[in-house]
């Protein structure tokens, strides 16, 4: 096997210590095994067994750690996934990419437009709409990935492996190799592209009265973003299809009001997003919620998953993204916490989105988060309860989600795989590590962007406590922690698991408490940050 890790020097011995895998014993490697490597160097390492040791040999130098660019790549490796393909998957991305699209219903007149971050790169979806006596039609065209990556071809069988594309700061591991990610299958401004369109008939209540999927020719006539499309509908700007932008965004509206209705799971939360140099290198993070175009986007491409949902069952290859009600036991638990943080409520699978409104708080949505089980990919439809949906799928990014291209063939009828519960058990998997991988990206990026503030003093929230001491989100976005010899006295862990607290001084901490803390030193490789409360404000 082959593990990213730091080479270090011990004595006369060179060693590599694993980073971001679950195995955590050291690997000797021999002087003359290090290949250029120097003490520091960030490396992958093939590893093999010998008695009860480990023993290997470098096979790549990354570089240094004080690059984040090289931490970026170990991550991948950690995962087995990376920026580059092999020359044979290469090879056949460049034959696929010169496939002819075949015959298509033709949409190449109809108004169309993509709506993506500014930084985007590979295009899945495109919207289309118009306002009806009684309603909408609306069309949305997805990249035809299917017609180019063909059931059991090198392209397929690497797009299987790796499961999903990989985001992490300023890059990406594509599914796909980038001849067909970024290029011919995505939905770039003013090229023809092969697509596949679900046509929806929309009553002005949100509800779906007729509906039908195809094979298309479209061009998209205006790349949007996100800022741009958000700055319009304050009113502080200009976009290209404004009465496509204004239709869709009212839509959008009464679609999010009939998922309040129904009882979709509304959190909020918040993700990290970064701005990198030309280099590709992080200069700076900010904080960033949901915001009215991308609620647009999630609302129309939900509607089309939902729809395609039903047309697939009972199809061959069908797989649809499941999310299970949470238990009995998993409400008491989560009664028990927001109990020991003040809010005296009695959580049910129903209620959890009024309790969140209710807290206006992260840390105690990240105890409703903590509450539900995770998402996955099946072949029988269980329904989602987040989304409060009997039948829901992911169809609308099949460049780079493999379940979209599985959902893609059961609608068209091409050829599913032998094991689909396989299959989809194997893509859940991937999901999985890849989002624990960007995750951890997150987290080093994070405290890297802070390397230069030791010593000063910040405000955050407590949203984690364990009998080591206490987990608190900085405002700058990274959790460090303040160790329990930090705190005055002997601490212990409340039974709730959520309430730190020093009965001889007659002092607690608890989830949800806002404290100012001083950074004392940041160790960004290790995601480690240790902190000092300095007071609670």
């Amino acid at each position: 096997m082959i593990l990213p890790a730091q080479l270090v020097r011990r004595g006369k011995y060179s060693v590599a210590d694993p980073l971001f895998v679950e195995e955590r014993r050291p690997v000797l490697v021999a002087r003359k095994l290090r290949r250029g490597a120097d003490a520091g160097d960030i490396v992958l390492v093939r590893v093999r067994e010998k008695g009860r040791s480990l023993r290997g040999e470098v096979v790549k130098v990354l570089g240094p750690p004080n690059d984040p660019r090289n931490v970026y790549d170990a991550l991948f490796a950690s995962i087995e996934t990376s920026r580059e393909f092999s020359p044979k998957v290469e090879e056949a991305s460049v034959a696929a990419a010169q496939k002819e699209h075949g015959p298509r219903e033709d949409l190449r007149r109809l108004p169309m437009v993509t709506i993506d971050g500014a930084d985007a790169k590979d295009f899945d979806d495109a919207i289309s709409i118009e306002r009806m006596d009684d309603g909408y039609r609306l069309w949305v065209h997805i990249a035809d990935v299917t017609h180019y990556v063909c059931p059991g071809s090198h392209l397929d069988r690497e797009a299987r492996r790796r499961g999903n594309s990989v985001y992490l700061p300023g890059t990406v591991a594509p599914m796909l190799p980038r001849q067909l990610s970024e290029g011919v299958c995505s939905l770039r401004e003013g090229e023809e592209k092969a697509t596949v369109t679900v046509e929806m008939e929309v009553a002005s209540s949100g509800e779906v009265k007729k509906s039908r999927a195809y094979r298309s020719l479209t061009v998209s006539d205006a790349r949007l973003t996100y800022e741009g499309v958000d700055a319009f509908l304050r009113g502080g700007g200009e976009v290209r299809q404004p009465e496509l932008v204004r239709a869709a965004y009212d839509l959008s509206r009464r679609l999010k009001t009939r998922a309040a209705v129904r009882g979709k799971l509304e959190l909020g939360g918040r993700e990290p997003e970064y701005e990198v140099d030309e280099r590709g290198v992080p200069v700076r993070s900010r904080v960033r919620r949901s915001t009215p175009a991308r609620e647009l986007i999630e609302e129309l491409m939900i509607l089309a998953n939902e729809a395609i949902a039903r047309m697939i069952r009972g199809k061959p290859g069908a797989v649809y993204r499941v999310h299970e009600r949470p238990d009995a036991e998993d409400m008491e638990k989560l009664a028990e916490r927001l109990a020991a943080v003040g809010m005296h409520v009695e959580p049910t699978p129903e209620n959890l989105g009024m309790i969140s409104q209710t807290a206006k708080s992260d840390a105690v949505n990240y105890l409703i988060l903590r509450s539900i089980p995770r998402a996955f990919y099946s072949p029988a439809s269980l329904g989602h309860f987040g989304l409060a949906l009997e039948n829901y799928t992911h169809f609308t990014s099949p460049i780079r989600r493999y379940s979209d291209v599985l959902v893609h063939r059961a609608l068209l009828g091409d050829e599913p795989p032998e094991d689909v519960t396989a299959v989809a058990g194997q893509v859940s998997e991937r999901e999985w590590r890849s989002t624990v991988c960007e995750r951890t990206a997150d987290a080093y990026t994070l405290m890297w962007l802070m390397r230069d503030r030791v010593g000063e003093n910040l405000e955050g929230v407590v949203v984690s406590t364990a009998t080591f001491g206490l987990f608190v989100e900085l405002e700058t976005g990274p959790t460090g922690l303040v160790h329990v010899s930090k705190l005055p006295g002997w601490w212990s862990l409340e039974p709730s698991g959520v309430v730190l607290s020093n009965d001889a001084i007659g002092a607690s901490y608890r989830v949800g408490d806002r404290v100012l803390v001083e950074l004392l030193d940041v160790l960004p490789l290790m995601q480690r940050a240790e902190l000092r409360v300095v007071k609670r404000l």
